[in-house]
């Protein structure tokens, strides 16, 4: 007789066999002892948790002839024939292939006959969230109104695809995730039976690895058995045939992630490409490992929830120790990123060496968490540096204190070439440095203007604001106490041309020309390019009396004309 896989060999004969799902199969069993069976079942759930199983028990229970507290006796003619598939009142239907709206219809013109043999003709149809919307639209009146001797049961791994219409006809119920205990609880009875050696650390590790799927795990298991025939099961030899990683591996990458040392992280990178371990695998379970560090770091008290054992527990919360929260946050979105990228790379191994000096680099991107986190690197260095200094302290304290004298040994300056400056000289450079600008000072100033003096000035926002006459009109007017500046000495006026209380972009450019050291800055400025001390002034000329006052002055002249 030819090999029958695990998960196949060991499928539930009674619902006692079930595991992970107490709820549900106790309200079955309730239905089938006290009569109160519905006529539509809806199983929904991620794939390994049972949904099958249990619909085809369902199917034997209401059809067995001595059920046995409600669950199928295994021993009737009705149980035999349904475990064997031979039986003509139960029907499994594959969704995913018969979808159409002819299947449909042949369903329901077979709906239309009494089982030959047994008490009900029960459908299971898997996937049924395939079918297409035809299909469903022609179940509908069938499901809802089926005759006392039909019973639908539809398995689903995602409900939201299924029509609400139909939902709304059927029992539904959720197939949670099997937990890794009782998984592994199971596979120990299976190898019991099997009489096959394994630890039991190698057994979780395969549960963990299922993800709540029973399925799965039983599948997993069948190959490291195979694999491993005649040895012991050990967690080493179920690592090696999945291709899985040792979390010790995890452990020294985040050692070397804690000490900023790529060198190791690519080393570790190499040992586990050359040991043929799936990268893609790699990297999902490393973003496990770094979640559970980060709920570790949050509250110590959740290992008990994390499905670890003490030993492991207390290892990651000294790991976790090495970062803050916030850069493992960070660390575990960026391996989040990485799983997605990874799994469709042609180039995997470049893919998790990139992936993994951005982790260790983060000013190799330009993002807020990146930010925060080159803030953060900088800090451990300011501490590591700090706390090198603190050692460096306390070595000499304890030299000190054993009688070796420390000195200190300053560098010798190097002499410095003296600068003879005269008296003369040195009143001649105070006299052309601070003397007040002439009027001939300030025309020459004026005149030079916008080919030498603006082109020099340093780059900040007064040169922005004046290197711009197409948007701020203005003139350089050069003031003297004698023509009208009104000041002890001369003034370099700068005059606006509009009205600030119309033009904002007027009213902001003054606003900023005016205000703290700007005009000051200016002052120097152009004392450095013309070496002469000038005072600044800004005002402003509105454009409409400027146009009135040249009117008004051209009308006087053209009046004078015409009287002489």
């Amino acid at each position: 007789m030819a090999y029958v896989a695990l998960y196949r060999k060991f499928r539930p004969d009674t619902f006692d066999e079930v595991k992970g799902q107490d709820t549900i199969v106790t309200t079955l069993k309730n239905q089938i002892k006290h009569n109160r069976i519905g006529h539509a079942y809806l199983f929904c759930g991620t794939r390994g948790t049972g949904k099958t199983s249990v619909a085809k028990l369902m199917a034997k229970a209401v059809n067995c002839e001595s059920p046995v507290d409600g669950s199928p006796c295994g021993t009737c003619d009705s149980c035999r024939r349904i475990a064997s598939g031979a039986a003509m009142n139960v029907l499994e239907i594959d969704a995913a292939s018969n979808n159409g709206v002819g299947n449909i219809r042949q369903l329901n013109e077979g709906v239309q006959y009494a089982p030959t043999d047994g008490k009900y003709m029960v459908y299971i149809i898997d996937e049924v969230h395939m079918l297409t919307d035809g299909a469903f639209n022609a179940m509908l009146k069938t499901l809802e109104e089926p005759p006392s001797y039909v019973i639908f049961i539809l398995a689903t791994t995602e409900s939201h695809r299924v029509p609400v219409t139909i939902r709304s006809r059927c029992q539904r119920y959720d197939f949670k995730r099997i937990e890794y205990t009782t998984i592994a609880d199971r596979m120990e009875d299976l190898m019991q039976r099997e009489a096959v050696s394994a630890d039991r650390e190698a057994l979780e590790y395969i549960a963990r690895a299922a993800d709540g799927s029973m399925r799965d795990a039983l599948s997993i298991l069948d190959e490291c058995v195979s694999f491993n025939l005649g040895e012991t099961l050990t967690l080493d030899r179920v690592l090696k045939t999945i291709g899985a990683v040792d979390t010790e591996i995890f452990e020294k990458l985040t050692d070397a992630i804690a000490a900023d040392d790529p060198v190791a992280v690519m080393q570790l990178i190499h040992e586990v490409v050359w040991k043929g371990m799936d990268l893609t695998r790699f990297v999902d379970d490393y973003v496990w490992f770094l979640r559970n560090m980060l709920f570790l770091a949050l509250s110590p008290g959740l290992g008990s929830r994390l499905d670890m054992t003490e030993e492991q527990v207390a290892l990651l919360v000294e790991l976790g120790k090495e970062f803050s929260r916030e850069t493992l946050e960070r660390q575990l979105h960026l391996m989040q990123e990485l799983s997605q990228e990874i799994r469709y790379s042609s180039a995997k191994r470049v893919t998790l060496e990139m992936g993994m000096i951005r982790l260790m680099r983060p000013e190799m991107r330009s993002d807020s968490e990146s930010l925060i986190g080159r803030i953060e690197r900088l800090e451990k260095r300011a501490g590591d540096a700090e706390a090198e200094v603190f050692r460096l302290k306390e070595r000499l304290e304890k030299l000190q204190e054993g009688g070796v004298t420390i000195q200190k040994v300053t560098a010798p300056k190097e002499p410095q070439e003296e600068l003879h400056v005269t008296e003369e000289e040195r009143e001649e450079e105070i006299r052309k440095r601070f003397s007040p600008a002439t009027a001939e000072d300030l025309l020459a100033i004026r005149d030079k203007w916008w080919k030498e003096i603006i082109p020099q000035l340093p780059e900040t926002a007064t040169k922005r604001y004046l290197s711009r006459p197409q948007d701020f009109r203005y003139a350089v007017y050069p003031k003297t106490p004698e023509n009208g500046s009104g000041e002890g000495e001369p003034v370099l006026e700068i005059r606006f041309i509009g009205d600030p209380k119309l033009d904002r972009a007027l009213n902001v450019a003054m606003s900023h020309l005016e205000q703290g050291q700007q005009i000051e800055n200016l002052c120097s400025d152009i004392e450095k390019i013309t070496g002469i001390r000038v005072k600044v002034k800004y005002s402003s000329e509105d454009v409409m009396q400027r146009e009135t006052a040249l009117s008004d002055l051209a009308s006087k002249i053209k009046y004078e004309i015409e009287e002489k």
